[in-house]
Parts: structure tokens; sequence; C-alpha cells
């Protein structure tokens, strides 16, 4: 089961930029961008269309990419890619970063 109560870091309208981070075991990258999105879109994450179908990300190579080391060092990687008209950018200290082009769209708006 998805945690999607995951908190969100930071969240600037004006720049349309969202920022959450991953963990292992418990919600690697693979698991926190749908539910970063899904909260961006407010969407259900298991509702958005798979990241290997929409982005041609295979969550698998992505989860690899930024698993801690066996020492426990992070991976000194980044990758971005578009994902549902948003840009999303895997940073290896644990940090997710979502922005939107369309920095005037009311679906981005968080509030209640």
């Amino acid at each position: 089961m998805i945690d999607s109560t995951r908190e969100i870091l930071d969240y600037d309208l004006d720049s349309g930029t969202l920022r959450t981070t991953y963990s292992y075991p418990s919600q690697p990258p693979s698991i926190a961008v749908p539910i970063a999105l899904g909260a961006l879109t407010r969407t259900s994450p298991t509702e958005l269309t798979p990241m290997y179908e929409a982005a041609g990300v295979d969550p698998d190579s992505l989860d690899d990419l930024f698993r801690p080391t066996p020492g426990g060092a992070e991976r000194n990687a980044t990758v971005s890619f578009d994902y549902r008209g948003h840009r999303v950018t895997v940073k290896g200290y644990g940090r997710v970063v979502i922005r939107t082009d369309d920095a005037d769209s009311g679906e981005r708006d968080l509030g209640s």
C-alpha cells in the first residue's frame, strides 16, 4: 500500500516548484515522485499514468540509481525527465524537485 500522506517540504506558487524527499526502503524515488506529482495535480498517485509509459523512465532503474551504497553513502547523481507536463528532477541526496512550466496554472494550488 502506498502512503500518500508524505509531507511536501516546500512549494513555491510563484515558480511552480515543489520539493520533497525520498528514502529507502520505505519510499524510494519511484514511489515519492508519483506521490508528489499527485499532490501537485490533485490526482491519486494510483491514477497517474506509470512513469515508464508517460516518461519512458524505468522505476526499478531509477530506484537502483539512487539506492544508497552498501556503506550507506549517497549516490552522486541527478536525473531529470518530463512527466505529465512537469519537469521532475531526482537528486542523489534524497530530494525530488517537480517544476511546472505554467506558473499561472491553478492546477498546482495545494490549498483546500
